[in-house]
């Protein structure tokens, strides 16, 4: 447990400013937006063979990550990444991300 905690306050600072003083985004936004940031990029932009995210329309964004957590659509991580929010969570961070195009 110790280990985790370590490992999320070094994540956490980090990730760059940009994520947590957006306008448009509350601290509590920009927490749950964390774990996507750190594949996807701190605009969703994506990196490498990771996809862009903030490209996907709120509707399919919320689609995909509803199919990744009831194991509907095949994943290396996201599966189990999804499975830690709620479908208002997707829609926040499928905001969250569209407006960083």
């Amino acid at each position: 447990m110790f280990e985790i905690s370590v490992y999320a306050a070094a994540l956490a600072i980090s990730v760059p400013q940009a994520v947590f003083s957006d306008d448009c985004a509350s601290p509590d936004l920009a927490r749950i937006a964390l774990a996507c940031t750190g594949c996807h990029g701190t605009s969703g932009q994506g990196m490498g063979s990771i996809p862009a995210i903030n490209v996907i329309p709120e509707s399919k964004f919320i689609r995909a990550m509803q199919d990744f957590k009831s194991g509907h659509r095949s994943a290396t991580v996201m599966d189990r990444i999804a499975r830690g929010y709620e479908d208002q969570d997707f829609l926040k961070l499928a905001r969250f991300f569209w407006n960083r195009r």
